[in-house]
């Protein structure tokens, strides 16, 4: 019998552009809930300040509200209203809830761990299996390209597609773009990074294009952010992906790793339509690289900066302040990488210690004393900063931060 599903998108209210940053995982669920007959529709609330008693939901048999650290508190909170409300099923998944399932159990239904197609399915039709009351694992996808295409058709017409998704946070408006996967999952394992463990998965290069031509034909969009956490990580699937989507004449940006990055990679990356490729720099200081474990090193960084420059494709670099390990000298490494490569745009970020990240989970061995665990404070771009180091004091670390930012922001790293 199908059931009714309803999906939620807590707020992202500490983001420049909330927008820019599409659902993917919900718009999964909901085309294979779609594949499994079920009602389903998406609330999206990525531009919204908060929640209230007052807001309208409509009925339905489960509700499943994914969310981040710093998003579940709203989350909680939606479950407390809808249970209120209806007689319903309250489910939550995503990050927070695969790498701190016991900080949800009492707040919803049922926890999902991990990824969620499957999970979702099965609760919906209940044929699910927890692991303990309450929680429920979810099941690897092996072969991605057996998942529908993502449902963008559940959003708003107004949020299928972001004007600032393609110039960047903050970098002013474009082109309509959205965001397209490839794989899933991350072989490194950063201190700092808190990505739920799982193994590298690859889509097969030929049904990965079929979605961007399918983008193309049925919406009109040609501007695409691919989201991989490092996409130029097999070279020869890049490479195929590359000759495929040469002949469409599609705009795109990427991420990857200094590492992980060639000649042959960069000029078929130009060829295809890539415009703009982020890097993960986080620090320019070496000591500080070596302890979060990044197995890279700034020398690394500074080359792939000037290889992507030199094939006239914008470089990104993406900043952290507030690491372990961090003095005022790593802030002067920082700003004079800046001024030596000079890249085209820069995103800064600051070092939370999100729950399952091996800081969180080692604090002691990396100097860090976490002295503030309330999750809504537990944002990248937050107003507060939750840790000091064995080298830096709370107030210090803040200091670097609005030091560094505003070097950045007053472009002087631009002048020779």
């Amino acid at each position: 019998m199908a059931k009714r599903v309803v999906l939620i998108q807590p707020p992202n209210p500490l983001l420049a552009s909330p927008e820019m940053y599409f659902p993917l995982s919900l718009l999964y669920l909901g085309a294979v809930l779609e594949e499994h007959k079920h009602q389903v529709s998406i609330i999206d609330l990525r531009g919204w300040l908060g929640i209230s008693e007052h807001m309208t939901f409509p009925k339905a048999d489960f509700y499943g509200i994914t969310a981040t650290t710093g998003e579940i508190e709203y989350a909680k909170k939606l479950s407390k209203i809808l249970k209120r409300r209806y007689p319903c099923v309250t489910i939550v998944g995503g990050a927070h809830a695969s790498l701190m399932p016991t900080d949800c159990v009492k707040d919803f239904d049922y926890v999902v761990v991990g990824e969620g197609e499957k999970a979702i399915v099965d609760i919906v039709e209940k044929e699910y299996t927890p692991i303990q009351p309450g929680i429920v694992q979810g099941t690897i996808v092996e072969d991605l390209d057996s998942l529908p295409f993502p449902a963008r058709h559940l959003l708003d017409e107004s949020l299928i597609f972001s004007n600032t998704l393609y110039p960047g946070e903050k970098y002013g408006k474009g082109p309509n773009a959205t965001t397209i996967i490839s794989s899933r999952g991350c072989p490194y394992n950063c201190a700092f990074c808190a990505n739920i463990p799982q193994p590298v998965r690859f889509r097969q290069p030929e049904p990965f294009v079929s979605e961007v031509k399918y983008l193309q034909d049925r919406y009109d969009c040609h501007y695409f952010r691919f989201v991989d956490d490092d996409f130029t990580l097999n070279k020869k699937r890049l490479l195929e992906i590359c000759e495929l989507l040469e002949p469409l004449k599609v705009h795109y940006k990427c991420h990857t790793r200094s590492n992980l990055l060639d000649a042959e990679m960069c000029e078929a990356l130009k060829k295809s339509g890539c415009e703009e490729m982020g890097l993960g720099v986080e620090t320019a200081d070496d000591k500080v690289l070596q302890l979060i474990n990044k197995r890279e090193t700034v020398e690394d960084h500074r080359k792939a900066v000037r290889l992507i420059k030199e094939f006239k494709i914008r470089a990104k670099v993406y900043w952290m302040v507030g690491l372990p390990g961090e003095t005022w000298e790593t802030i002067q490494l920082n700003k004079q990488f800046m001024a030596a490569v000079i890249p085209d745009k820069w995103t800064l970020s600051t070092f939370m210690p999100y729950p399952g990240c091996d800081i969180w989970n080692n604090s002691d061995k990396y100097g860090v004393k976490i002295i503030n665990r309330n999750f809504s404070d537990y944002w990248n771009f937050p107003k507060k900063i939750v840790i000091e180091t064995d080298v830096a004091s709370n107030k210090e670390l803040y200091e670097h931060r609005y030091h560094f930012y505003n070097y950045l922001k007053s472009e002087a790293w631009k002048v020779r």
